[in-house]
């Protein structure tokens, strides 16, 4: 299976999953929350064929660890994938949005000029800020929406810049997930699980049970679960290759 959204560092034993992780996934995208999370965990998982870590810096976070924001800048250049980085307007959060507007509009433009990255974007509650800074600074990166949750007219507003969306189980069970599941071209989505923050009855979801996304995928496209996951599995071809095609 395919995760393009998991801390796979946050697990509470890791490497015991290991085993698991190389038998049942095809890829998986292993996100951090800080530069120096993502030097420590890919020092782990550095052998791991089927996992990529990504360069992240969470934002609920940002305001807690601002001097590392120069040593984040500086290991761009070192990963193909960024993530988890973005924007949270939530309520405990508002306070530091111009701080977490002016670091991503930083990290974007320094993804642009090391040649473009594919990026996992949280954008909970400023989905319309996100759009913007993509807008005016993305030509060569790929901008893949992490678990969105933005109105309508911002869904159709991302998908006009050329957006991709990861979908996890837990989008498979809000009205709002559902109609982007129906609204966005199955070229332009990628499962993920967002595990171990996402959970349900009080287990976190797996690397591997992104299955549920795709038969959901397919349920909703009204399309057969094997030309659902030869598709995810063209789209990430796409997205490692940063490959960024219009729609």
């Amino acid at each position: 299976m395919i995760d393009f959204h998991c801390h796979l560092d946050l697990y509470k034993d890791p490497v015991s999953l290991l085993p698991d992780v190389k038998k049942r996934c095809k890829f998986i995208l292993s996100v951090t929350t800080s530069p120096r999370a993502w030097i420590k965990t890919s020092q782990v998982f550095s052998h791991i064929e089927c996992i990529k870590v990504a360069l992240g810096f969470h934002p609920e976070i940002l305001a807690d660890r601002v001097n590392e924001q120069d040593l984040f800048l500086s290991l761009i250049s070192k990963s193909q994938f960024i993530g988890e980085v973005g924007l949270d307007g939530t309520q405990r959060n508002k306070d530091t949005l111009n701080l977490q507007e002016g670091f991503f509009t930083d990290v974007v433009r320094a993804s642009e000029k090391a040649g473009g990255k594919t990026m996992s974007i949280h954008s909970r509650n400023a989905a319309s800020l996100m759009l913007r800074i993509i807008e005016k600074n993305v030509n060569k990166c790929i901008s893949v929406m992490h678990w969105f949750s933005g109105s309508e007219k911002e869904l159709d507003w991302a998908m006009s810049l050329n957006c991709w969306f990861s979908i996890n189980p837990l989008m498979l069970l809000s009205s709002r997930g559902i109609s982007l599941l129906k609204r966005v071209p199955l070229s332009r989505m990628i499962p993920e699980t967002d595990g171990p923050f996402a959970s349900y009855g009080g287990m976190p979801y797996m690397p591997w049970d992104t299955d549920i996304v795709v038969t959901g995928i397919a349920e909703y496209k009204n399309l057969p679960v094997e030309a659902v996951m030869k598709m995810m599995n063209e789209n990430l071809s796409s997205l490692f290759n940063g490959e960024v095609i219009a729609v």
